[in-house]
């Protein structure tokens, strides 16, 4: 059984070294290690240049295509080698020294085609990285409540790319990420897609740290989430039971999330915060219809509003 990983990175050198100093030190090796550098700035590329590992493989970028466009390159190369199975991580994941023989473990005595560990952001288990669809026609999800982390496995319907290892057999089989989403549900996009194939196993047990605010410190908006609902909205209609009604349901959503803001924002604090995301909002449904077209000019990264 030979495990491939694919790290995608953009100028977070430090993350990037503890992370691949965690997936060096795997109890169970690594075939292939593919680092997807999304063109950084800040001496990510001399840094791998400078590694000597022949599992290591390093794709150089030209512009940042974003953590989707990232994703879908390394898959490519991926599927087109000797790996049976792929690991997907950002920089900032740090597998425990077992985590790939746990998900061996697991892979020896069952028959999914996808499987993820838990992951712990400090030091509590952060459940939004594996989701239950639980309407279909709206297109909502629940996280899988903390007490299913108890058991040894659990099984689930979305995962983030976070720690998910896939089948690369399932990889040919279903294409690539969309690289057009250019960041964040991608991977929401990506398990949908194989969903009619396989569930996705959850091995308690195979622990990883997530380098990243807790999500009740993460910033409340920022250039991020226009992708967020840019992508949702795609996948919503391309997946929803009932599209009509889904899209009816965020123009309602959406425009109602104007308003409140709108109003809010005549008197109280955050005022450039609230405007920011009406703008957000407002962009998101003048787009509706439109297919995403990767990354958009008026939302480059680390764009925002100003206090």
């Amino acid at each position: 059984m030979k495990f491939g990983v694919i790290i995608v990175t953009y100028n977070r050198l430090a993350l990037l070294r503890e992370c691949l100093m965690n997936v060096f030190s795997q109890t169970v090796p690594f075939h292939r290690i593919l680092v997807v550098d999304n063109h950084s700035t800040d001496g990510t590329a001399q840094y791998l240049d400078s590694l000597e590992y022949p599992e290591l493989t390093v794709l150089h970028l030209p512009e940042n295509i974003g953590g989707a466009g990232g994703f879908a390159r390394g898959l490519k190369e991926i599927a087109a080698g000797d790996c049976d199975w792929v690991l997907i991580i950002d920089d900032d994941a740090m597998i425990e020294s077992r985590y790939m023989e746990e998900i061996q473990h697991a892979i020896t005595g069952n028959r999914y085609l996808a499987y993820s560990g838990t992951v712990k952001t400090g030091g509590v288990i952060d459940t939004s990285h594996r989701r239950l669809l639980t309407n279909r026609c709206l297109m909502f999800y629940t996280p899988v409540p903390e007490t299913a982390y108890e058991n040894e496995t659990f099984l689930y319907d979305v995962s983030t790319f976070c720690g998910l290892v896939l089948k690369v057999s399932l990889i040919r089989k279903i294409g690539l990420p969309k690289a057009r989403y250019f960041i964040w549900f991608d991977d929401t996009e990506y398990c949908l897609r194989f969903r009619k194939y396989t569930r996705i196993l959850n091995v308690c047990n195979a622990e990883l740290d997530h380098r990243t605010a807790p999500p009740e410190k993460a910033p409340a908006v920022s250039w991020k989430n226009f992708y967020g609902f840019r992508n949702a909205i795609d996948i919503g209609l391309t997946y929803s039971s009932c599209p009509a009604a889904y899209l009816a349901y965020i123009r309602l959503n959406h425009l109602a999330h104007i308003a409140i803001d709108g109003l809010l924002s005549l008197f109280g604090s955050k005022k450039a915060e609230r405007r920011y995301r009406m703008k957000i909002y407002r962009d998101v449904l003048l787009g509706i219809g439109k297919k995403p077209g990767g990354m958009d000019r008026r939302y480059p990264p680390g764009s925002g509003f100003q206090n």
